[in-house]
């Protein structure tokens, strides 16, 4: 009878982790599994947030072109599919700096908070917009900016289109390569 019971709860286990698998994320438009001739795997997921409003916006398809990166570095602007830890689905982010770059931070004229400076240029969102990270956010960047004035080989900055922060490096600072999933590509 033990093994009975135990058989029927496994069962409702492995059928609630396929069920929170499906639903995590993305609802696929097109069939999974499909490879380009390199033998990379591309999904069409649907964006579920809105850190990269107007740019992508909440419910659109996109294309994730998986391991594109494998061979490759990511370049500035590129859209990315990040493995955040804290989440269990991907995020998508902008790589905004890349290994070499000099950063650093500086006050806000309105003193409203910090804008981020790479190569001697404060950074902009893709629409024009400067960002500028509140003082209680500011914290993260602190922190990987003093370790980190030259960014580090295989490792990036990557932030939302929003201008004071988002689940971004706001939140976790630089990221390593080895934890970009895939290349984002933006479908009409």
């Amino acid at each position: 009878m033990k093994f009975k019971k135990l058989i029927i709860i496994l069962s409702l286990l492995i059928l609630a982790l396929a069920f929170l698998n499906l639903t995590t994320w993305v609802k696929s438009k097109k069939p999974e599994n499909n490879s380009v001739g390199s033998g990379q795997k591309i999904d069409f997921p649907e964006v579920r947030g809105d850190s990269l409003f107007p740019l992508i916006k909440p419910g659109q398809t996109i294309k994730l072109v998986h391991d594109y990166y494998d061979n490759r570095p990511a370049e500035r602007g590129d859209i990315i599919a990040y493995n955040y830890a804290g989440d269990t689905a991907p995020i998508i982010k902008i790589v905004k700096a890349i290994p070499g770059d000099k950063w650093h931070l500086e006050k806000g004229n309105s003193q409203d908070g910090y804008r981020i400076i790479i190569n001697d240029q404060p950074i902009k969102n893709s629409e024009g917009e400067f960002y500028l990270i509140p003082e209680a956010k500011i914290k993260m960047l602190e922190i990987y900016v003093q370790g980190y004035p030259i960014i580090p080989e295989n490792t990036y900055l990557i932030l939302g289109n929003q201008t004071a922060g988002t689940l971004d490096a706001t939140q976790f600072g630089l990221i390593s390569k080895s934890d970009i999933l895939g290349k984002i590509e933006i479908v009409n």
